[in-house]
């Protein structure tokens, strides 16, 4: 019985009528859509973490205006992607941006404020970009836009958070936080050279 009810679950897994990207067939609104898109790929998520864990090993003065630029820039990114054409470079920078982040917080730099605000604010713009090309507009433009910008500031404030407290609070802290930021690159160059296989294909 119990193999019967898994292979009946895999085979309804396996055999969508419809998918959907965003969260508008479920009734839940542009917002949630918005705030829930970042996280349901890696090519967002990861690179995401990797600068809050960047911003964890930066001093605390720094790190807190990020918790600003980093949704902002994320804001301005997604109302641009909403209103222009998509622009393939963006994708390359989002790729770029697994190694940038990842290995900063690998290798622990220790960056002054205006150069880790431009970081943040030039991933922003172009992970914002990438997630604001959506066919809405109106009303459901600025919800969608809206739940983007604070799914970036609910992530980066988290993790930042957390990379700090624990880089400065435990021995172990900060090689925990550099690990993780090495996990980030590894995802990123496997993702990367897929990605330039798929292309040369």
């Amino acid at each position: 019985m119990r193999i019967a009810s898994f292979a009946a679950a895999l085979w309804l897994g396996l055999m969508p009528n419809a998918a959907f990207a965003h969260l508008a067939s479920t009734r839940f609104g542009e917002f949630y859509g918005g705030l829930l898109h970042p996280y349901s790929t890696l090519t967002h998520l990861l690179p995401w973490l990797a600068l809050g864990l960047l911003g964890g090993l930066q001093s605390p003065a720094t790190a807190r205006w990020v918790l600003l630029a980093f949704p902002l820039a994320v804001a301005v990114g997604a109302t641009l992607g909403s209103w222009l054409p998509p622009w393939p470079p963006v994708d390359t920078l989002n790729l770029l941006s697994f190694i940038v982040l990842g290995l900063g917080a690998a290798l622990a730099l220790r960056l002054g404020r205006p150069a880790f605000l431009g970081v943040a604010a030039l991933f922003g713009i172009s992970h914002g970009y990438a997630n604001g090309i959506v066919e809405l507009s109106g009303s459901e433009r600025l919800l969608y836009i809206g739940g983007v910008a604070c799914a970036a500031y609910v992530l980066i404030a988290l993790v930042t958070a957390a990379a700090q407290t624990l880089a400065q609070q435990r021995q172990w802290g900060s090689i925990a936080v550099r690990a993780a930021g090495s996990w980030v690159v590894a995802v990123g160059l496997i993702f990367g050279g897929f990605t330039l296989l798929a292309l040369g294909a």
